[in-house]
């Protein structure tokens, strides 16, 4: 961790830390009082499902809810089925738990985590207690009631101290990053220069997180599903403005002398994006356009331009419909989903990851013959698969190495020092307020794997109770499987199968080579360009360079990245609009449009261009802007093409004329 975050207090961390205390509070003054068994899992709960913002907070405990019963029905399941055979029950284990990562993996937002949590509920049923099969039930029904009010003491917490603080959050976030666009925008315009990759893919990674923080902030109101909706829609608009604003820039420095048709149509766009309904100004802007074919002043550059300050106009109108939509919890004109990038081999490598890590451990454990060692099964199977879900896995084993031994610090202190001293619930709570707000401290300060296993671990090893006891022979047989499992964790991801940035990065590079290669070949005909994958691509290669210094070469791989993104978004928007002209064409001129696509042939691309251009001039209305927008579209693709021509030749893609 590095200095600056150890010495600062973040905004929202007292706010948090105390909420999540009268959490605590309540939750264990409930189970005490209903003399629950588990009421150390109800605590567990109630730090587990604590997070900064209402909306998290409700999600995550939906999620908890559903994956506790699908991971009790498995555990009753596996230990029905093995009752007596130790080496079945352990292996069904390790192979559920890391099946439910694998899944996890794929999902993301508090989804993943109920994954995670139905393969590690196994664990706490059937791996606790592999010596008393008997008392799996007993132990499933306790762990049951104990989430429910860990949940219910959460909620209560949160709702009393809260109130709609998630999306407010998420509106806010999306008006900024508006803001931030269309200043872009304007920059963009004024200077004639397409906005830096840098700054493209930094703002895009910004906003990349909100298509998250939409799954559990659009609960907070009500008419849940159009809200979400609404989100998604404004989101996209946000990603796709970007993709306009470059365009835009681009097509600008291209240009030597600004037409007058040209020149209108900035001074509309300036206006339209700026007014809380751009929409209403696409009829002033397309008359620009037709008036422009009709006196033969417009060239295929400034069609090129008109094309895309149309777009960027048409997706500020989107973001600002989705912000309605997200406001009042009206519909949206549109439903659009957010896709996003998916390493299946990162998710086979995490669920070997699980299996292995369980396996080993397991191994260990028998040949040690040691007391309590099916703790170290149950810590080593959830951190290992709660790590794979973290944006950097390699966080969880630095936080299972130095987080064991602070918890062993912890619990000494806790249980011979502190609770012996101590007498009655006020005092009590009281005691655990130092526990809780280290862990929201940490977790607040981007450390959420160290905060967890600090603030969980302690919770389960000091066994919060009714009547409190200590068995010092019990005590310190837990405690000395603490620092082993640490060790455990760290080894899984760090020498077991270690999470290697560098394949990361070329896996994610081969994803924007197929999207390349799908977009020639027009698979999955009728797609539209994505831009949230291309964007979430580049983030996350962006991410996975992490702290490593970004030389020339690696500097230029990334720019290569963003053009060939670029180049597949643009053949995907050629096909779209080929199909929009179509009717509009002789067949002879649409077939060689097609057959010339996907060669990637510059020059005759640009001819083709032209064509549609020539023809747009002689047709009206709807038929004209078809063919306007093809033209466009054909000239951007040979644009990009033309740019990226070196490394095309080099991977035998340009000039493919069939």
């Amino acid at each position: 961790m590095q200095l600056q975050n150890v010495l600062r207090w973040p905004a929202g961390t007292t706010a948090f830390a105390f909420r999540t205390w009268l959490a605590l509070l309540i939750g264990l003054y409930a189970a005490f009082t209903f003399e629950l068994e588990g009421a150390a899992s109800c605590a567990i709960c109630v730090l587990i499902v604590a997070q900064p913002v209402q909306g998290m907070v409700l999600s995550k405990a939906i999620y908890r809810a559903a994956g506790t019963l699908v991971g009790v029905v498995a555990g009753l399941s596996i230990t029905s089925a093995f009752p007596q055979d130790r080496t079945m029950l352990i292996a069904g284990y390790a192979v559920w738990a890391g099946v439910f990562t694998a899944i996890a993996t794929i999902l993301r937002d508090f989804r993943a985590y109920g994954c995670v949590l139905a393969g590690y509920t196994v664990a706490l049923i059937s791996i606790v207690n592999i010596d008393a099969p008997n008392a799996t039930f007993e132990a499933a029904v306790s762990r049951v009631a104990a989430i429910l009010v860990g949940i219910a003491a959460v909620t209560l917490a949160n709702l009393i101290l809260t109130r709609d603080q998630a999306s407010q959050s998420l509106t806010r976030k999306l008006r900024a990053g508006l803001d931030d666009i269309l200043d872009l925008a304007r920059h963009a315009i004024e200077t004639r220069t397409r906005p830096t990759p840098e700054t493209c893919v930094g703002l895009a990674a910004r906003l990349m997180p909100l298509r998250s923080e939409i799954s559990f902030a659009t609960p907070e109101k009500p008419y849940v599903l159009a809200r979400a909706a609404g989100g998604r829609s404004a989101l996209r608009g946000l990603l796709e403005s970007i993709k306009a604003v470059e365009a835009v820039g681009a097509g600008l420095n291209e240009v030597k002398e600004t037409s007058s048709c040209v020149t209108k149509a900035i001074d509309v766009t300036q206006t339209a994006i700026r007014a809380e309904t751009p929409e209403d100004y696409l009829p002033a802007f397309d008359a620009i356009t037709l008036n422009a074919l009709k006196t033969g002043t417009i060239r295929i550059e400034d069609a090129f331009l008109h094309d895309r300050l149309r777009f960027l106009i048409q997706t500020v109108a989107n973001v600002r419909d989705g912000l309605r939509s997200l406001d009042t919890g009206c519909w949206p004109w549109r439903r659009v989903s957010l896709r996003v990038h998916q390493d299946y081999v990162a998710v086979v490598l995490n669920a070997i990851r699980v299996i292995v890590a369980i396996g080993i451990v397991a191994a260990l454990s028998i040949w040690s013959g040691l007391p309590e060692t099916a703790l170290a099964l149950l810590f080593t199977g959830v951190f290992v698969a709660l790590g794979s879900l973290l944006p950097n896995p390699s966080a969880m084993g630095n936080a299972g190495l130095y987080g064991m031994p602070v918890v062993v610090v912890l619990s000494v202190l806790y249980s011979f020092f502190v609770f012996p001293n101590i007498e009655g619930y006020p005092l009590f709570i009281l005691s655990l307020a130092p526990l809780v707000a280290i862990m929201c401290w940490l977790i607040m300060v981007g450390q959420p794997g160290l905060g967890l296993i600090i603030g969980v671990i302690t919770i389960n090893q000091i066994a919060p109770a009714n009547v409190q006891t200590i068995d010092p022979v019990k005590f310190v047989s837990s405690a000395t499987i603490l620092v082993p499992s640490g060790i455990a964790i760290f080894v899984a991801f760090r020498l077991i199968i270690p999470v290697q940035p560098a394949q990361r990065r070329l896996r994610i590079a081969l994803g924007i080579g197929r999207s390349l290669r799908n977009a020639l070949a027009d698979k999955g005909q009728q797609g539209m360009p994505s831009p949230s994958l291309f964007f979430d691509r580049l983030s996350q290669f962006n991410l996975w360079q992490g702290r490593e210094t970004v030389t020339f070469a690696r500097h230029k791989m990334m720019r290569r990245l963003i053009d060939l993104g670029l180049l597949a978004y643009a053949i995907r928007r050629s096909w779209r609009a080929l199909d929009a002209a179509r009717p509009y064409v002789a067949s002879a001129l649409d077939a060689n449009a097609r057959r010339i696509l996907p060669a990637l042939a510059p020059a005759e691309t640009d001819t083709i261009a032209r064509k549609y251009l020539v023809l747009a001039a002689d047709q009206e209305g709807e038929a004209a802007l078809a063919l306007v927008h093809a033209a466009a579209a054909l000239h951007g693709t040979a644009y990009v093409t033309n740019k990226e021509a070196q490394l095309l030749r080099r991977v035998e893609l340009l000039n493919r004329l069939i």
